[in-house]
């Protein structure tokens, strides 16, 4: 499995791999491609190949295939056979690697690409190009189907957010990508450690990559690694760490072997088996001819003495057979003894090491005994009554702990026991003398019969007739072969007995050494724990003495405290003694003493002495106590690691029980098999009696055939000289017909050889087509059946396990006869196989048998004439040699007969008791293998059980995975829609004050229309007045009103149109969000659902467990009525409870977890629920806010239009003016004053119209502002 890079791709051509630049890849295809056409160019046509192509993406954990643009994200799936595949992944059969390059490039291009800071084009994705092979041979009938992968991996490369800079998506598909790198490079270190031999959990199903690459990274496969690596000095770090990782995967050791089935194998070993059985009979039948060939070839009745020999031959062999077999058993019964003996001297080895441990811990401690004793030695004058009685508490509590542990030492048990248990199987083993005895008995008539034989060889060899006849030689040399090959059977039994009896008695010796071993160790170790009792008892003694040492002397010293003796003693700096001694010394003193009065200091220096030296012992005690207390607990951790110790030494003693029922089981079958083959002798010994008896009546029918041979032989020899003439006639017939069947022969095997290749051909094209359509056959069904599988699963799992019970019986027996079936349809398609061929090879073998069966007749005519001649002067020796030879195997036979007569006596017994215990042996296990068969079923059960809860956590965790990113991509984008809703207030807030703004504006353009149309009338009224004392006016001097700016038009517009557009957006963004909360709101109630089932799958589940453990309690019922039968099943009853016991308790703890993630799932989705249920609040609140703002910006856009219509009103009266300024210059240049009046008349008519239109538009214009200035109002 290479890990490639777009690097290792190289120029693209696809029609012809012909530049020299190309990468690894169309390299690597090219030389796959030429070795699959080599190997279909040496195998021809027996040998045919099948390619596929698949090319999948891993993009933030989902897998996508780049071979279909238009498919969702596929799921990974995991199958007993296949491993690890992709479900719905498309596969694209491929013949060269042209073909394979384009699928690889097609499916390239599709990959998700993008540009960071660092690289302009970017892998956002691992990519997995997966190339499975399939080749098929076909060799006699034996179908050969090898399968491999070659998986094609690019890694996206690690990236460091501070270097590329990512933001958004980007950075999430860093992270994804990085996880899923630091999952595989966990994966390498556990594969490295596990490789070096030690125990670690391997975390393949942490990525979706590692879990991909399971069985490529550390299973059945061979993994390169292509490490890309720039020299930049900058990337120090990253070439590094790169480095690293390959090399730590270049430390894994993976065991590739090939992945190879075979198909058709048992037809032609059937088939096989048939033809040699026939070759087998076949020679026996010819063996059977030439017996009966040498011994008589033209008499009537000499068959006789050719069948019996046959029998002796066939019966000879079945015992040669029989003593081989008995020879394997003993070799394997004698290798078995040896590895037990080398385990037994294992455990004495073991034992030798804990008694010497068990030894040197003594001897420490009583160094610590020792010790102590010193201690208390040399502190006798240290101790305070408190401290000294707190030392006898101490020291009770431990004699009583130590007693107990000697009363109920569990060693001491185990020994008792063992003893029990090693008294019993010498009770058994002397029980079983009288099969010894009955060993040499045979061994002794074994030796008696042999010496009888080598009397009857001798008697033999003596001659003692010199006209013998030819018959005795044959019956001499036939006699002679079976006598010996009786001697061998008997040598070799004989060996084999007293090899027997010598393991016997060997093991015999190592039990008495073991159990006298054993009983020292019990000598030994009761000595001990009386020696440790005493020691107690005397320490005991000891510290009382102390403690009463110590009492007295603190009672003197209190009293010299109180006299003036102390007193005196510390005047003069002297500590007198506290012996008895001292004290009579010093009475005489006292006198002189009393008389002198001590200071007032000198009490108080002595009470301050006597305290510090009290202060000093009781530290000095509290010292010991530490110690004594350390030493105590190392004691006790010694005595658990003794009692561990001897825990593992009973382990060891029943297996050492379990071994000698092993071997005492093995010994009553040798002595079965010894049985048989005493039995065996017997029968070849009547056998023998029954010959003989068959040789007198052939010697008497050979007299007569000799008689009547010598009369026959005239007529044949006269006969023999006619038959040559014929045969010679015959001959040169038969060549000819020889020569024109060898002709028809060959073009029958020419035209045969045909038919073959072309059956061949058929065959090999009709398995591909086969092999096609079912593989696209097995994946249609596989697809259907997993999705129907998932649903009908659980509903056939509890029906399945409430009938399972019901049906195990029928089941067992539709099976039996459906096995039946089956094997007499095998056996009668084989059988009629088997006969069509055997017809046409029997029409071939014919004609060559035929052929075959007239040369030979002529060359036994001529072998028999010799061959006749010499035998019959062998039989006439021989018949004289047999006569004596008859009459000692008489009286040998009378002797035999009463000695066998007397051991089928004992026989008889002895096979009775064997009988009765093969019995009692058989029903226990058949009650044991019926009991095994229940277990195993309720095992099996119980595994399926797991994996379907293993599958639905992986299911819940799976859906809880995405629950989790869409709930974090919900969050995101109502961050980001609040964003933009804070962005809209800000425009809102800014086109309000521009609305403000133009509202001024335009109350001060309608003061200026005013002042301008006062101005008008003004100058009216003044042209009316007084026309001819104004003056001529220009049109240059007359007031003009303001024209409101362009600019400021466009800029309205371009705001009104901003708006609109943001609006729209918002809208976009409010359905967007609508839809994604109905969604989240469709998967949230799906997953109630979907929790709901579970839950009622759990009670469903524990319903069943509830009747497995009733079934349980009845297989325990029926156990406990078992028990009866022996201790071997009350042993085998208690291992299975407790192995059920273990497994319910682990179900039961498994359940219980699993109910635990379902609580934690359950509590995290109504965290989730509350979460989603906020959003929904905040998105509510926003989205009214949105619908008030759009409302507020209509209005707005409506106030607008009404505002740029009554600017363009305002520019029309404008222009009304600058023509009545226009006419008032002409009135002022007319000088008809009709005309003027006339005029003015229309223009008062026309002042009267704008003067009403003017009002209407001021009444508008306040209903307008009256409008504008309530939602305002609103809005501050």
């Amino acid at each position: 499995m290479p890990f490639f890079l777009p690097s290792c791709q190289g120029p693209s051509e696809l029609d012809n791999f012909t530049d020299e630049l190309r990468g690894v890849i169309p390299r690597s295809f090219e030389y796959l491609f030429f070795l699959i056409n080599r190997e279909a160019e040496r195998s021809g046509q027996s040998k045919s190949f099948l390619c596929k192509c698949s090319f999948i993406e891993i993009y933030n954990e989902q897998i996508y295939d780049l071979l279909d643009t238009a498919s969702a994200s596929l799921f990974l799936r995991e199958n007993i056979k296949k491993g690890v595949f992709v479900e719905g992944a498309v596969e694209k059969f491929v013949n060269s690697a042209a073909e394979a390059y384009q699928v690889l490039s097609m499916g390239w291009r599709n990959r998700r690409v993008a540009s960071t800071s660092m690289n302009r084009e970017s892998s956002r994705s691992h990519a997995v190009f997966t190339m499975t092979l399939e080749s098929k041979e076909s060799i006699n009938e034996v179908v050969n189907i090898r399968m491999s992968q070659l998986n094609l991996v690019d890694l996206a490369g690690s990236e460091r957010q501070k270097d590329t800079h990512t933001e958004g998506s980007r950075l999430k598909e860093a992270s994804s990508i990085n996880r899923s790198l630091m999952c595989l490079g966990q994966v390498i270190m556990a594969l490295v450690d596990v490789s070096n031999g030690k125990n670690r959990h391997i975390c393949y199903r942490d990525s979706k990559l590692t879990f991909l690459l399971r069985d490529s990274l550390g299973g059945n496969a061979k993994t390169y690694i292509i490490a890309n690596v720039h020299p930049g000095s900058k990337c120090f770090g990253e070439t590094l760490s790169t480095l690293q990782f390959a090399q730590r995967a270049k430390l894994i050791k993976n065991k590739a072997v090939i992945n190879e089935d075979t198909q058709g194998n048992v037809r032609q070993l059937q088939a096989e088996v048939k033809k040699l059985k026939e070759q087998l009979t076949q020679v026996l039948a010819a063996q059977g001819m030439d017996c009966g060939r040498d011994i008589a070839p033209g008499g009537p009745e000499l068959p006789m003495g050719p069948t019996t020999e046959m029998q002796h031959n066939i019966s000879y062999k079945s015992k040669f057979m029989s003593a081989v077999r008995l020879w394997r058993k003993q070799d394997e019964e004698k290798k078995m003894l040896l590895k037990k003996v080398a385990q037994l001297e294992e455990a004495w080895t073991q034992k030798d090491k804990f008694i010497h441990s068990s030894r040197m811990i003594v001897r420490f401690r009583e160094d610590h005994i020792s010790r102590l004793e010193k201690k208390l030695k040399a502190g006798q004058s240290l101790l305070s009554d408190k401290d000294s009685q707190a030392l006898i508490d101490q020291l009770k509590e431990e004699i009583k702990i130590l007693r107990d542990q000697v009363e109920h030492h569990p060693k001491m048990t185990r020994y008792a026991a063992e003893n029990y248990s090693l008294r019993e199987e010498n009770r058994l083993l002397r029980s079983l003398e009288s099969v010894v005895k009955a060993e040499e008995v045979a061994a002794q008539v074994a030796a008696e019969l042999e010496d009888a034989f080598q009397m009857a060889v001798e008697s033999e060899r003596l001659p003692e007739t010199a006209a013998v006849s030819s018959s005795t030689v044959a019956t001499d040399t036939v006699s002679a072969a079976t006598i010996e090959k009786l001697n061998a059977k008997l040598l070799q039994k004989q060996s084999d007995l007293a090899a027997a009896l010598r393991a016997f008695e060997e093991y015999k010796e190592v039990t008495k050494k073991q159990m006298s071993q054993l009983e020292s160790e019990k000598r030994y170790l009761d000595k001990s724990n009386r020696h440790l009792e005493n020691i107690l008892e005397a320490t005991n003694a000891y510290k009382k003495r102390e403690v009463s040492e110590l009492n007295r002397i603190h009672v003197e010293t209190i009293k010299i405290l109180t006299t003036p003796t102390k007193a005196y003693n510390l005047r003069s700096r002297f500590v007198p003694l506290s012996s008895p001694d001292h004290l009579k010394d010093e009475d005489d003193k006292a006198e002189n003493i009393w008389a002198e009065q001590p200071p007032s200091d000198m009490g108080e220096m002595a009470l301050t002495e006597e305290l510090r030296q009290v202060q000093d012992q009781v530290s000095r005690v509290q010292t010991q106590l530490n110690e004594e207390e350390l030493k105590n607990s190392k004691l006790l951790q010694q005595i658990a690691k003794l009692e561990e110790q001897i825990t593992v030494m009973s382990q060891e003693a029943d297996h050492k029980d379990e071994q000698l029922s092993t071997e005492r089981t093995n010994r009553d079958k040798d002595q079965l098999v010894l049985q048989e083959t005493i039995n065996n002798l017997q029968q070849s010994l009547q056998s023998e009696q029954q010959a003989a008896q068959v040789l007198r009546s052939e010697i008497r029918d050979l007299r007569l055939v000799l008689q009547s041979s010598d009369e026959e032989l005239a007529s044949v020899k006269n006969e023999l000289r006619d038959g040559q003439s014929e045969q010679e006639k015959e001959m040169s017939q038969l060549s000819n017909s020889l020569i024109s069947t060898q002709l028809q022969l060959d073009k029958v095997q020419l035209e045969w050889e045909q038919l073959l290749e072309q059956h061949r051909t058929l065959q090999d094209s009709f398995d591909q087509l086969q092999a096609e359509a079912k593989f696209e056959a097995d994946q249609a069904r596989q697809q259907l059946h997993d999705r129907q599988q998932e649903i009908d699963e659980l509903k056939t799992q509890v029906m399945a396990l409430s009938n399972s019970l019901q049906s195990e019986q029928e089941h067992t027996s539709t099976l039996i006869s459906q096995l039946r079936e089956n094997k007499e349809i095998t056996s009668k398609e084989l059988t009629e196989t088997v006969e069509q061929n055997t017809h046409l090879r029997k029409q071939v073998s014919d004609l060559t048998i035929q052929n075959q069966q007239q040369v030979s007749k002529i060359a036994d005519f001529e072998q028999n004439l010799t061959s006749a001649n010499e035998r019959i002067k062998s039989l006439e020796q021989k018949i004289e040699q047999d006569k004596d030879v008859v009459l000692d195997l008489i009286n040998q036979t009378r002797d035999l007969r009463s000695e066998l007569s007397q051991k089928d006596q004992t026989m008889n017994h002895l096979s009775g008791d064997i009988k009765d215990i093969t019995a009692k042996y058989n029903a226990a296990c058949l009650e044991r293998e019926d009991i095994k068969e229940q277990n195993c079923k309720m095992q099996a059960e119980i595994c399926d059980l797991k994996q379907t809860l293993d599958r639905r956590e992986t299911s819940n965790k799976i859906e809880v995975e995405v629950l989790q990113e869409e709930i974090a991509y919900a969050t995101e984008e109502v961050e980001r829609l609040a964003k933009v809703l804070d962005e809209q207030n800000s425009l809102l807030q800014a086109s309000q004050e521009q609305t403000a703004q133009k509202e001024v504006t335009i109350q001060n353009l309608e003061q200026k229309v005013q002042q301008q149309q006062e101005a008008v009338e003004k100058t009216i009224r003044n042209g009316i007045f007084k026309p001819l004392v104004e003056p001529t006016v220009t049109p240059k001097s007359l007031p003009r009103t303001p024209c409101t700016p362009g600019s400021f038009n466009r800029d309205l517009t371009q705001v009104l149109e901003s708006q609109e557009q943001e609006l729209e957006s918002r809208r976009s963004s409010m359905m967007t969000m609508e839809i994604l909360l109905a969604e989240l709101n469709a998967e949230r109630t799906a997953k109630n659902e979907e929790i709901q089932r579970l839950k009622t799958q759990l009670t469903e589940k524990e319903m069943v467990r509830m009747e497995i453990q009733e079934l349980l309690d009845k297989f325990y019922t029926k156990q406990n009525q078992l028990t009866q039968n022996g201790n071997n099943s009350d042993e085998l009853n208690e291992a299975i409870k407790q192995s059920m016991l273990k497994e319910l308790q682990e179900e039961r703890a498994e359940k219980s977890k699993i109910l635990e993630k379902l609580s934690g799932t359950q509590k995290r989705l109504q965290a989730q629920e509350s979460m989603l249920a906020q959003s929904q609040t905040c998105v509510q609140e926003l989205t009214t806010e949105l619908r008030n703002r759009c409302l507020e910006l209509r209005d707005l856009s409506q106030r607008m239009h009404d505002e740029d219509k009554l600017v363009q009103e305002n520019e029309v009266l404008r222009k009304q003016n600058v023509k009545l300024s226009e006419e008032n210059g002409k009135l002022v240049g007319h000088k008809n004053h009709k005309q003027r009046i006339e005029y003015l008349v229309k223009l008062k008519k026309d002042n009267t119209k704008l003067q009403e239109e003017n009002e209407k538009l001021r009444t508008e214009l306040t209903l307008m502002r009256d409008h504008i200035g309530c939602p305002s109002m609103e809005m501050m």
